[in-house]
């Protein structure tokens, strides 16, 4: 009698553990998502964008941040390149400059100051194929991005 009590025991915490084992060991062997598999039109990517819109040359997905002293990074993305960005910014006046790297998705404002609202534009140009330089670059619209400083 106690043999056979015994062995129903053990089979029970067996069995048991059996059941644990496998469940930790499902949730522990998982696929992991990789930067190949988070591509625009899939369903896999946490923090994912859609950008509706991914034929076009307009900066989109405008952040800003202001964690470095005087700093505010402004960062964008895009789905075709441009020449060029033209960045313009303004607290009570407006400035602007052009960045021409094709490639830039961020510019940097430095000099900023405590508690202010700053306004922030970015458009992508190309320039023209002509040789005539006095003809305007084709441009997308402004994007906008207003900006509060934090109390550095």
């Amino acid at each position: 009698m106690d043999k056979i009590r015994l062995s129903s025991i053990f089979f029970r915490y067996s069995l048991t553990s059996v059941i644990l084992l496998t469940t930790l060991s499902a949730e522990l062997i998982r696929p992991v998502k990789t930067l190949a598999q988070c591509t625009p039109g899939t369903n896999n990517c946490e923090k994912k964008t859609d950008n509706s819109s991914c034929d076009s040359r307009n900066p989109y997905n405008l952040v800003a941040d202001t964690t470095r002293v005087r700093r505010i990074k402004i960062a964008w993305d895009v789905c075709q390149k441009n020449d060029f960005y033209q960045v313009s910014w303004g607290d009570d006046k407006d400035d602007m400059t052009q960045i021409d790297d094709p490639t830039a998705r961020s510019w940097t404002y430095v000099g900023a100051k405590d508690l202010l609202k700053y306004t922030f534009k970015v458009r992508g140009c190309n320039a023209r194929p002509t040789q005539d330089t006095a003809k305007e670059p084709d441009c997308t619209p402004w994007t906008e991005l207003l900006v509060t400083t934090p109390d550095w």
